[in-house]
């Protein structure tokens, strides 16, 4: 008989070590728990432990009545790191449910132990709205980020006890600036520079809090300063996590008996089988009864992303042409019977719903889908009637800009307001400038130069409601082109809407003819006219607010871009139309202006643009002047041959032919 092959032998005896591995990480927190308590058990063979209950007994109702109340604000504070964090996740959940699981999950976490597996199971009974997977890295993300804000916490505290409190203080400065300035990190695509800072505060609140549980428990009698106590737990804290045993037991006690020598051990002692009882297991066995009956579904929300065919619809009733920022990243929100809706973009902290709305949708709907994903609401370059409605809902107001507008009826380039705009015109003519609206197929790689040129020339484009150049998207608007001498030195873009069409781009190369522009746009307005849209729209001039100082204005006024575009459009004799801002407090409309401010000025660039929770549209990929960015369609660059197009972003089922803007 042959004798037995050894390879079976060798195999197992390579994987042992990792098994071994395994099973030793498993029953680490219990081997913890197992040696605290011995540690603990012969740390207290000296102490009388029949002081111990005499002294909670001797403790005055006032004292329970407040270690009760830090207990709650000290939960609250946790809640509150799960609202953050859920929104630095983008899930879409309410801040007050987020609140609410949070709570429960952390009352039974930091008394059960396993803080992630808990925390992620409770979440997911708490929620029915978020998968285990949801939950799950919810969880993790919470461990990581508290037990990095608690160690910097309890390094602080260490250096006021031996006190260093002015090197603790010139560190604490450092680590918020530096902690601000991370604004990504993996699984949170919504985090901003407020992030981080913002979970050291509640880490802070929530330890401090849970340290005056512990010196409201102590023994009337016991002369020791409350932060003395706080920043002994902070580091008694931190041992019993990085020990893993359920509650840190074990762990916790040894440290706080080693940091507090001052104290009597039984009187201490004391204080923390209180602390045990009042923040571990009152609020651990509230929130298990809790868990019998898991919270209600979320109530439908006011305002539903506009995905497939909808989001469609929701463009061929737009209301003003602008809505085709949607090609460009803005998104749609249409109310639940898709009658109304707003065209949001996102800057910064802000939620901007730009131009007309669709419908008449409720502001206070706008409002609580902002605040649901952590982002203030406000009104950008609206109309007289939403200007009022929001007054009227109790939002600040502030009169922004002056958008030129052309009546295709009524205007003549035989005005005497056109004076200017006929010289400029017979300029370009006698340059020997040509003219091409909507050719069939785009010069694409001409264009493209001229962009480059332009934009070399003039540092860049704006952005958010501005303009991007982007060659996929120019098939949804009308195009006008000039030539001179069969070479193109200029084109020019324009929203096209049902009632109106609004200018986008102009672009052209430093050796265009004077008036090479005014050609571009009067050939548009002569199109638009024969195409019976009533309106043609050259945009907006921003208009300086009265509380800026009068020289600081003037000098803004003068700017040549600013003066140079304000005398172009007035060339054309337009009528004017205010826009306004608004947004809910004074407060939050500085801070909204000075978002899309520096979104206009200082744009991401095309497909890195901050994204909106809860409206990103599951679409392919369109590459966008070297960026990535979402496409719903790709499409050959064709002109007169109006194409249909099939929606391919909804479920098969809602698959449809539908219009585009050539195609009514």
């Amino acid at each position: 008989m042959p004798a037995p092959s050894p390879e079976p032998a060798a195999r197992g005896a390579r994987t042992l070590p990792f098994n071994l591995g395994q099973t030793v990480l498993r029953l680490l927190p219990l081997l913890a728990l197992g040696l605290g308590a011995l540690l603990l058990a012969r740390r207290c063979e000296s102490i009388d432990f029949g002081a111990v209950w005499p002294a909670l007994l001797a403790l005055p109702p006032l004292q329970w009545i407040g270690a009760l109340a830090c207990t709650g604000l000290s939960l609250w504070a946790l809640g509150q790191y799960d609202v953050v964090l859920h929104r630095a996740m983008g899930t879409g959940i309410a801040p007050g449910r987020a609140r609410a699981a949070g709570m429960r999950a952390m009352a039974i976490a930091q008394t059960v132990g396993f803080g992630s597996i808990t925390g992620a199971l409770v979440r997911w009974r708490c929620l029915p709205e978020c998968d285990l997977w949801t939950a799950t890295r919810l969880s993790l993300w919470v461990s990581a980020s508290f037990m990095g804000a608690l160690a910097m916490l309890a390094g602080l505290s260490l250096l006021l006890l031996d006190g260093h409190s002015a090197l603790a203080a010139l560190l604490a400065i450092a680590l918020i600036a530096g902690v601000s300035r991370i604004t990504r990190l993996p699984g949170l695509p919504q985090m901003r520079a407020g992030t981080l800072p913002r979970l050291m505060l509640w880490t802070a609140i929530d330890t401090i809090a849970a340290g005056a549980v512990l010196w409201l428990l102590l023994p009337a009698g016991i002369e020791v300063p409350a932060t003395t106590v706080i920043f002994a737990y902070l580091a008694a804290l931190g041992a019993g996590l990085a020990s893993q045993s359920p509650g840190g037991v074990g762990a916790f006690e040894l440290c706080l008996l080693a940091l507090l020598p001052q104290l009597p051990e039984a009187e201490l002692l004391a204080a923390i089988i209180g602390y045990r009882v009042v923040y571990h297991a009152a609020p651990a066995l509230i929130a298990l009864l809790a868990l019998i009956r898991p919270m209600a579904p979320e109530a439908r929300p006011g305002l539903v992303v506009a995905e497939g065919a909808a989001r469609h619809r929701a463009l061929a009733q737009a209301p003003q042409a602008e809505w085709g920022l949607v090609w460009q990243g803005a998104r749609i929100l249409l109310t639940p019977d898709h009658e109304s809706g707003w065209l949001v973009r996102r800057a910064g902290g802000t939620l901007a719903a730009i131009g007309t709305p669709l419908g008449r949708p409720d502001l206070g709907a706008l409002r609580a889908h902002a605040s649901r994903l952590g982002l203030t609401p406000a009104l950008y370059k609206c109309g007289p009637r939403e200007a009022l409605r929001a007054r009227a809902a109790g939002w600040a107001v502030e009169r922004i800009a002056t958008e030129a507008v052309i009546d295709t009826a009524r205007w003549s380039l035989d005005r005497p307001a056109c004076r200017s705009l006929r010289r400029k015109l017979k300029s370009a003519a006698k340059a020997g400038v040509t003219i091409e609206c909507a050719p069939q197929i785009l010069p694409l790689d001409e264009m493209a130069r001229i962009h480059a040129d332009w934009a070399a020339r003039s540092g860049g484009e704006r952005g958010f409601s501005m303009g991007r150049y982007c060659p996929e998207l120019l098939m949804h608007q009308h195009v006008v082109l000039a030539r001179r001498e069969g070479e193109l030195v200029a084109f020019a873009s324009f929203h096209q809407g049902r009632g109106d069409w609004t200018l986008d781009l102009m672009r052209q190369t430093a050796a265009a003819p004077d008036g090479t522009m005014m050609a571009l746009v009067l050939s548009a307005i002569e199109a638009a006219r024969a195409a019976q849209v009533p309106v043609v729209s050259l945009a907006a001039l921003p208009k300086l607010p009265g509380w800026m100082p009068a020289p600081l204005r003037a000098r803004i006024a003068a700017r040549p871009g600013c003066a140079g575009l304000e005398q172009f459009k007035r060339g054309f004799g337009p009528g004017w139309r205010p826009l306004y801002a608004a947004a809910p407090g004074r407060a939050g409309l500085t801070r909204a202006a000075i978002e899309i401010a520096r979104a206009v000025h200082d744009p991401a660039p095309l497909g890195a643009e901050p994204p909106i929770p809860d409206i990103e549209l599951g679409a392919a990929l369109v590459q966008k002047g070297g960026a990535t960015a979402r496409r719903p369609l790709r499409l050959p660059v064709l002109r007169g041959a109006a194409p249909r197009l099939t929606e391919q972003t909804g479920p098969a089922n809602d698959r449809c032919t539908l219009p585009t803007s050539r195609n009514p």
